[in-house]
């Protein structure tokens, strides 16, 4: 049974009836399963990626999505892997090998076999980047009698897809011609009749949250869907389908406010004070922003949306997230401030570039301190793309131009021999080619998303420029620049 967990839109209760019973108790059951951590495990076959590291990781939080690896494997010689890790409640995780990722619901306790898609050229059309896939995953049958445990969640979520999309397919022109919120509540009324028995907490979220982001889709007022989903109800912090609406409902909220009359306060709070409790009481006369904990957690979301907006301070906004990631009285936003203070620092210039060892063409391992004391200038690349290629082409020349600046490249090619073919077919390529296809979580720690991408490291071994231009901006400039070592240009704290 191939299924695709992605969601097609999103469902909620009937709009003129009072807050389900079940949605609350559904979110109070969640919290009380937040405690000890129990063991997943899932089996499962890859049998396109043998040799390929393949790995679960999930989002830490939905302001900054910021990626916790849980566990790697390396598929074998016959396409399978085993993979073990601990989660205190209902988690969507995600398995991730060559580019390819694919969500899947794990609770605590629970052992899964699934299959990771193959290869499908005609789906990957970007092998460059993350690309969404479909995980086949097995039904979990019992051992008495060996039938289908039609309670588990995968189960119970493709039940409740497939039903969505029969919706979707009947009543897409009513969408189009913005009549949907008729067939929409109808369709909310019978999904929650059907599965009114279903005593899982986390899908009867699912339900209600995915609903409402197609409501918000369809343009419905403001005010039902704050009534509906989010006045006095618990904040879904860890929950896919509640984040996923909480962040369609309040996009690009906080600056708009700003902007109006009422708002304007904000810009002297966070620009001139970098004040935490001001910044708040600024806050709230916006609509919807009687609830402290929403607020605050709807200015961590305008924060993070606006980090690069000229018209905030950066380092008084870090000031305020510095503040609430001691003094909030909200775990998840403490966390949230702390993800958005490492990703606005990590990979910044003057922070230390991540550790790394990988092998050269030829299997000698290279680890990134062989070259401390020396500046280096990092890149990552696919032997097979031609924007790549180009690029070292141009290397080439400012590589010996400029023999004071090391020039590692790492290689994210599929398969080690096509390295080897590259260089081969361009033998003036001298310096040092790494591969690093198969390291996922090198990729995460370097963020890269998409090849090309470079990187410039400095003699302590902390990042100068990250990013740093590529061959064909200015970069014969800047090496020009290192090599005279005009220091007054760069204050970055070791040029």
């Amino acid at each position: 049974m191939s299924v695709s967990l992605f969601l097609p839109a999103s469902h909620s209760p009937d709009p003129c009836s009072p807050v389900p019973k079940h949605l609350l108790a559904a979110f109070l059951f969640l919290i009380c399963l937040a405690g000890e951590a129990q063991q997943v495990t899932i089996q499962g076959t890859a049998t396109s990626y043998p040799g390929k590291e393949l790995v679960a990781y999930r989002y830490q939080d939905y302001i900054t999505w910021t990626r916790e690896l849980l566990e790697s494997d390396t598929v074998d010689k016959q396409g399978s892997f085993t993979l073990h890790l601990d989660v205190k409640a209902p988690t969507r995780i995600y398995l991730l090998c060559n580019h390819l990722k694919t969500p899947l619901y794990v609770e605590p306790g629970r052992s899964y076999v699934v299959d990771f898609p193959r290869k499908d050229s005609s789906r990957l059309l970007n092998q460059q980047v993350d690309q969404d896939g479909d995980l086949n995953i097995h039904p979990i049958r019992f051992k008495q009698n060996g039938a289908i445990d039609t309670t588990e969640l995968n189960w119970l979520i493709i039940d409740y897809n497939l039903r969505f999309d029969d919706f979707w397919r009947k009543n897409y022109q009513a969408f189009v011609i913005k009549r949907m919120k008729a067939p929409l509540d109808s369709f909310s009324r019978a999904i929650h009749k059907h599965f009114a028995t279903v005593p899982n907490a986390y899908f009867q979220s699912y339900i209600d949250y995915s609903i409402a982001s197609t409501r918000v889709s369809t343009l419905e007022s403001q005010n039902i869907l704050y009534r509906d989903y989010l006045v006095n109800r618990p904040v879904g912090y860890g929950n896919f389908e509640y984040m996923t609406f909480f962040n369609q409902f309040f996009d690009k909220f906080f600056y708009q406010f700003a902007l109006k009359p009422t708002g304007t306060p904000l810009f002297d709070a966070i620009n001139q004070r970098g004040d935490l409790n001001e910044t708040l009481n600024d806050l709230k006369p916006a609509p919807y922003m009687s609830n402290d904990t929403l607020r605050e957690l709807l200015l961590l979301k305008g924060l993070n949306e606006n980090f690069h907006n000229k018209e905030f301070s950066q380092q008084r906004m870090l000031q305020i997230l510095e503040e609430v990631s001691h003094k909030s009285k909200v775990p998840a936003h403490r966390l949230i401030a702390r993800n958005m203070i490492a990703a606005f620092g990590t990979l910044k210039a003057g922070s230390p570039a991540p550790a790394f060892t990988l092998p050269d063409k030829n299997g000698k391992l290279v680890n990134l301190n062989d070259f401390k004391g020396q500046y280096v200038y990092l890149t990552f690349s696919r032997s097979t793309s031609p924007t790549c290629l180009s690029d070292l082409k141009v290397l080439e020349e400012l590589e010996k131009k400029y023999p004071l600046i090391h020039v590692v490249s790492i290689v994210l090619d599929d398969k080690p021999d096509d390295l080897k073919k590259m260089l081969k077919q361009n033998p003036k390529f001298r310096w040092v080619f790494l591969q690093g296809g198969d390291k996922e979580t090198l990729k995460h720690d370097y963020h890269i998303y998409a090849e090309p991408y470079y990187y410039l490291i400095g003699p302590s071994g902390k990042l100068l420029l990250s990013p740093a231009p590529g061959p064909y901006d200015d970069l014969d400039e800047l090496f020009y620049q290192i090599t005279k070592k005009k220091e007054g240009k760069f204050k970055v704290g070791e040029w």
